[in-house]
């Protein structure tokens, strides 16, 4: 699985707003010193670390459509933040949501994707704060020709803009159509994957490669027609190797 991370992303209710230089006026927003401090605090903070979700791939039109999400963890297993990409069938591109939480609400969140205008493309980056309650408060956006140059830029204000998580909560969580029912094997490479997802011809599916065969994945294996979507539960390991990625299962059992 070869993740093209280009950073390209939003939430699916993009708006279409036109580029910066033609927002009439500019405003340009003020600095939250303290929301930025937050955010860099979690961005820069060693002693978290990063939990993958399953990676979800399905046929869009023959074209591929893929989306996980990647969390950051503190020490006491709490999310403080989760990135979301979702990369769309037939374009290329990789959109991604950021959400931030502090005390277990969503603190913030950072939108990045990409608008056309005329024959032209830019990169949009979208910044929303949100209340105690997770209601929006303020969102501002900065946007430029190419990518590593959003930083340079200034935010201007926009209207509010929430950014949904329950996408990536689902996710993360395996459920609705990121279920994890089974959908029979795969041999590939010489080697063999337990195919899970949700239970639909053209639903999301997640490929793991299983290193033992285990009672139950004979089990599975013998009676493969019989029980294709039974729900499953899968422990599974993501290693992360260069630009690619394995998921590895570690154990698997009916839910």
């Amino acid at each position: 699985m070869i993740l093209a991370l280009i950073l390209a992303a939003s939430c699916t209710s993009t708006n279409n707003e036109k580029p910066k230089e033609n927002i009439i006026p500019d405003v340009v927003a003020k600095a939250n010193i303290e929301g930025e401090e937050y955010l860099n605090y979690v961005d820069f903070n060693d002693s978290l670390y990063e939990v993958n979700s399953l990676y979800y791939s399905r046929r869009v039109n023959n074209e591929e459509e893929w989306t996980e999400v990647i969390m950051s963890l503190d020490d006491s297993s709490r999310i403080m933040k989760m990135v979301e990409q979702i990369a769309t069938a037939g374009t290329g591109a990789v959109f991604s949501n950021h959400f931030y939480f502090k005390e277990g609400k969503k603190y913030a969140t950072k939108q990045f994707f990409m608008e056309a205008l005329g024959d032209s493309t830019y990169f949009v980056e979208l910044l929303s704060y949100y209340d105690k309650n997770e209601k929006v408060t303020a969102t501002k956006r900065r946007t430029a020709h190419y990518e590593d140059h959003l930083d340079r830029e200034e935010y201007v204000v926009t209207k509010n803009q929430d950014c949904s998580s329950d996408r990536a909560f689902r996710i993360v969580e395996q459920i609705g159509e990121f279920e994890t029912t089974f959908q029979g094997f795969v041999e590939m490479g010489g080697f063999k994957f337990l195919i899970v997802g949700e239970n639909k011809k053209d639903g999301f599916s997640s490929a793991l490669i299983v290193q033992r065969t285990t009672p139950f994945i004979m089990e599975l294996r013998n009676n493969e027609s019989k029980l294709l979507g039974i729900p499953l539960t899968v422990n599974y390991q993501t290693i992360i190797e260069g630009a690619g990625s394995e998921q590895i299962l570690i154990s698997v059992g009916k839910n």
